[in-house]
């Protein structure tokens, strides 16, 4: 999937809507992979040519555009008000007008050892609803109002930082054959880095009265319009330390279980995220080998800021299985 929103929004289905900030931090039906994607299968040269080549090109890359299908829930305090989220990526699609998603994980490795990361998750929702009210005040006497709202709320969380390797246990077995190598061998990182939090909303609701009078021979009918319009953003930035475990399991397939806590009190309270994933190599196109990634995504945060009418307050768990792409080159 999202994620918090301007404290000065409420909006009626305001859980649904809070719950893009997961989808978004939630949906993605595409962007990059996270940190746990990061595994570089060891492809080990066939000759002393390849062995050369090798060591001259001490880079690897890799692209993921994923995907997180999150669920939502926990409660959520704006202005002092607390609602309870429970919502996941389904509802959102079924109740939002339109919903751009953009989720990607990047990295470059050295030497299989040194690694430097970005994942991104990034939404942009836009839903509305209206309700008309029917009203009588006499015989003769009635009218109706009209509620209209719209509401634009746009949520990224983008992580960023690096990893080392520590450890690695196992013995290689590369003397096997081509795509052996590392097989059954298992590697240990350790993470260090940040994640940025930052959530947008525009709210709008236009109201509009309308009063027919009939009442012996006098007719009359006339309306009136009134807009309200609220915006706002709010931000911040948490550390995190982490470790992952990296292994081979046979030719062209590795899995990886990550987790870090971060927040600290520097940004949030606290903040942690758990990941698995497995990958399986396609196949290769030129220079760029293509694997399909799976695997399940848990994050968390609980974030404070203000007291009493001006509170703001997100304890938010999101978590669902993650698809992707990935491209190594």
């Amino acid at each position: 999937m999202a994620c918090g929103r301007d404290p000065g929004k409420t909006m009626p289905p305001l859980d649904r809507f809070l719950s893009v900030a997961g989808v978004a931090m939630a949906l993605g039906t595409s962007c990059l992979s996270s940190p746990a994607f990061a595994q570089n299968p060891v492809i080990p040269p066939e000759n002393a040519a390849g062995a050369a080549a090798a060591s001259s090109n001490q880079w690897a890359f890799k692209f993921t555009p994923y995907a997180w299908l999150t669920f939502m829930n926990g409660p959520q305090t704006i202005k002092g008000r607390t609602v309870d989220v429970d919502t996941n990526v389904f509802e959102m699609f079924r109740d939002s007008q339109s919903l751009v998603p953009f989720m990607g994980y990047f990295e470059a490795r050295y030497q299989d050892r040194i690694s430097l990361f970005v994942d991104v998750m990034y939404a942009n929702l836009t839903a509305g609803n209206s309700m008309t009210r029917n009203f009588s005040l006499a015989p003769g006497v009635g009218g109706s109002i009209v509620a209209r709202t719209s509401l634009s709320y746009e949520t990224l969380t983008m992580q960023f930082g690096g990893a080392y390797e520590v450890a690695r246990a196992g013995a290689d077995r590369g003397a096997e054959g081509p795509g052996m190598a590392g097989v059954g061998q298992t590697a240990f990182d350790v993470l260090l880095g940040g994640r940025y939090w930052y959530q947008k909303a525009d709210l709008t609701l236009d109201l509009t009265g309308t009063l027919n009078v009939n009442v012996d021979g006098l007719e009359f009918s006339g309306d009136r319009t009134k807009a309200f319009a609220r915006s706002g953003d709010i931000h911040w930035v948490d550390p995190f330390v982490g470790g992952r475990i990296r292994h081979k399991l046979a030719p062209h397939q590795n899995l990886s279980v990550e987790a870090d806590i971060g927040g600290f009190g520097v940004g949030s309270r606290i903040s942690w995220q758990a990941l698995a994933a497995y990958s399986y190599q396609l196949g290769t196109t030129g220079s760029i080998a293509w694997a399909g990634v799976v695997g399940y995504r848990a994050l968390y945060v609980d974030y404070v800021q203000g007291s009493g009418s001006t509170r703001f307050e997100m304890n938010l768990l999101q978590h669902g299985p993650l698809l992707g792409l990935s491209a190594r080159f």
